[in-house]
Parts: C-alpha cells; structure tokens; sequence
C-alpha cells in the first residue's frame, strides 16, 4: 500500500513537471512571437521612413534649379515611376518639355 501511494506521488510530480515545462517554452514563446512583431513593426516603420526620405531627395532634385538637367530629369523619372505626383510632377513634365524644345533647337 505504501509503494503504491509512493508510486502515484512520483507520477504526480512526474506530470506536474512535464506541465511545468510545457509551460515555461510556451512562455518563452510568447515573448519570442511578441518581440518578433515588435521588431516587425519597427522595420516596415522604418522601410517607410526611408521611402519618404527617398522621395524627398528626389523632389530636391527635380525642384533645384542648381542640379544639372540630366540628374533632375533622371531623378523626376525615378519619382514618376514611384507614383510620386502633384506639384513636383507637373515641374517634372515642364522639365521634359523643356529639354523637347531645346533639342528641336538644336
């Protein structure tokens, strides 16, 4: 009788361990899975933040009357392409019209 109770005491703690294991990785894999996303999200934060500075770059380009006509008509390509628009495109399209009449010019 006494190594039966000892028995079902040993198998008690047997599954109580296994559980408490079961538990402790699903905990680290919460927190693994909820770092992760945080990370995520601070990427495609940043993928964004990079696109705008780009399409900055590239509206200083077109809009800069110092920047040569070639860089501003390669960057005003970039921006088209990159649904960039407004403003900035229709000085890119002036641009282009520019650079027509300047060849039938020539």
């Amino acid at each position: 009788m006494k190594q039966a109770v000892v028995s079902i005491a040993n198998d008690v703690i047997f599954v109580a361990s296994l559980i408490t294991a079961v538990m402790a990785i699903v905990a680290v894999v919460v927190k693994m899975y909820k770092f992760i996303r945080k990370w995520e999200k601070w990427v495609e934060q940043q993928s964004e933040h990079n696109f705008d500075n780009y399409m900055s770059v590239l509206q200083l380009k077109i809009m800069s009357p110092y920047m040569p006509m070639s860089e501003r008509i390669k960057a005003g390509d970039i921006y088209v392409k990159l649904d960039g628009n407004g403003e900035v495109k229709a000085i890119y399209h002036q641009l282009l019209k520019e650079l027509e009449d300047s060849d039938a010019l020539i």
